[in-house]
């Protein structure tokens, strides 16, 4: 971590100019307004499956200061879904353990992670620095003739038709106006998205309570003898919390109270005295201060025509869960399938390309408000400010503990078969990975397509055969012992697997196999 050496991928840069056949007469099929992690990484996803991207910021380059510190196993599965695992390991670090102290130094509770490799084929919990991990998924556009980066560049305006978007950009050093045009275009640009303004989507489902907090980061000058997990402070004074980021960084969360001036707070003189338990202004710089509110809230439209939302644009959750960048990678890998189905249909089928990134939202937002209604109810218990109630909190914590198994949820309605029959028990749900028979970890041998696996001895129908090869599915006849208990605890002879990984339905039989797939044909238009 904060290694300038980053693993050996091409460098890429952001052309000023576009080139010759891209001018702005130049339709793409997608058009990313916002080069954070989620932009980025869609990027690579859209460039993977051959379309053609241009992905626009008005900032230059990395922003070279900390802001996302966490991502979970399934959200690495998405990194490697775009061929960069390998790459982002160097800028990793695996933890497991949040403790919970009371004012008095007294530990609550401990909540311990998964030790080792947890369903997902990954730890449960990675820390890193953001400006480096941005920097890998940035290196990885290099591979893409069809993707483009355009820095400096404004989204001022947009307007639709049938057939796509045109952005209307300023390019912030030519002092110029420039027309995009592009089938489809996704606003990935923040909590404060211009694209979610421009498409009159600034109204939000709010889950709770706003809290200004006091967001410190600090780089040590040397390791110090701090805990190497991450520490809620439940003081009613002042909760905190503390993070282990790697041996030579931390961030420290601080609540302010009630009249405290958030910009004043800021200031090194203010933090310090803050941060006195922890560490001394000898021992550490500050990298950053910023005042954060806190917020919980959906946005409750995530599309318009041919613009959707994905991460923060769309969504934003209190980090109690650290679930902010993971909430932003599963939009996009549930995104990215679909815009390149959605593309590939082309004009003669544009309705069921619709049809299908209609799908997109709805399957989406219950799946994230159950995540942040977690991180609101975790937060409350940090954020008690009354000494009574705060010292009612610890007693009960100390007898009974904490209580809240991490969320696994189901889609909401799309393209999924969840609650038609007891069969399809954990449709709509992602799936687990692991190695294979041959040592390959199922993701890398199904790819970013349709997988049919199924369970040993099982013998597809030819009529099955058939259909999975119109789908271009992958079929898995031996993935290996836990595929086969997975399959047997369900009473399934089959699983049909999502591009996302989310299973799409099981058959009980493998006759249920041809009108299943049959019926999915006729929705993707195959």
């Amino acid at each position: 971590m904060d290694n300038p050496s980053l693993p050996a991928l091409p460098a890429t840069s952001a052309p000023r100019c576009a080139p010759p056949d891209e001018g702005q007469d130049h339709v793409w099929d997608v058009l990313i307004v916002g080069a954070g992690p989620s932009g980025i990484g869609l990027a690579n996803l859209l460039g993977e499956a051959g379309l053609s991207v241009l992905l626009i910021d008005r900032h230059p380059g990395v922003l070279q200061i900390p802001r996302a510190v966490h991502l979970d196993g399934e959200t690495m599965r998405v990194i490697q879904s775009m061929g960069l695992a390998q790459a982002a390991m160097p800028v990793l670090r695996p933890g497991h353990s949040m403790h919970w102290v009371n004012a008095a130094g007294e530990t609550l509770l401990v909540r311990l992670g998964l030790v080792g490799l947890g369903s997902q084929g990954w730890h449960n919990d990675y820390y890193f620095h953001q400006p480096d991990l941005e920097a890998v998924l940035r290196q990885g556009l290099a591979r893409y003739p069809n993707v483009r980066l355009r820095e400096r560049l404004e989204l001022r305006g947009l307007t639709q038709d049938a057939d796509g978007v045109e952005a209307h950009a300023w390019d912030l050093d030519l002092a110029a106006p420039l027309r995009l045009r592009a089938r489809w275009l996704v606003g990935c640009d923040g909590a404060r998205s211009t694209v979610r303004r421009l498409i009159d989507a600034d109204e939000f489902e709010d889950l709770g309570d706003a809290h200004t907090w006091l967001v410190v980061d600090g780089v040590l000058n040397h390791p110090l003898d701090l805990p190497e997990h991450t520490v809620q402070h439940c003081d009613p004074a002042r909760p905190a919390t503390s993070i282990y980021v790697h041996p030579l960084r931390r961030r420290w969360e601080i609540m302010l109270r009630p009249g405290e001036d958030a910009q004043a707070m800021t200031e090194p003189e203010r933090i310090w005295p803050l941060l006195a338990r922890w560490v001394k202004p000898t021992q550490a710089r500050l990298e950053r201060a910023s005042a954060y509110v806190f917020h919980a809230r959906v946005a409750r439209r995530w599309q318009d025509g041919r613009v959707l939302l994905a991460g923060d644009a769309a969504h934003q959750t209190p980090p109690f869960l650290g679930q902010g960048l993971c909430a932003a990678m599963r939009d996009i890998a549930n995104l990215g399938w679909k815009l390149a189905q959605a593309v590939t249909l082309g004009a003669s089928q544009a309705g069921r390309g619709e049809a299908l990134l209609a799908t997109y939202a709805p399957e989406r937002i219950p799946h994230v408000r159950e995540f942040i209604a977690l991180a609101v109810q975790v937060g409350e218990v940090i954020q008690e400010l009354d000494p009574a109630r705060a010292a009612e909190r610890d007693h009960r914590l100390k007898a009974e503990g904490l209580q809240f198994p991490f969320p696994t949820p189901t889609l909401g309605p799309g393209l999924h078969r969840a609650g038609e029959s007891d069969a399809a028990q954990g449709t709509g749900q992602v799936f687990l990975q692991h190695t294979g028979p041959d040592g390959r970890w199922l993701d890398d041998v199904i790819g970013a397509r349709w997988a049919l696996l199924l369970r040993r001895g099982v013998a597809l129908p030819p009529d099955a055969e058939r259909a999975a090869q119109a789908l271009g599915a992958a079929v898995l006849a031996d993935g290996g012992d836990r595929i086969d208990a997975w399959l047997a605890e369900r009473a399934l002879a089959a699983v049909l697997l999502r591009p996302d990984r989310y299973v799409y339905a099981g058959g009980a039989e493998a006759a249920d196999l041809p009108p299943l797939l049959e019926r999915l044909q006729e929705a993707l238009g195959r």
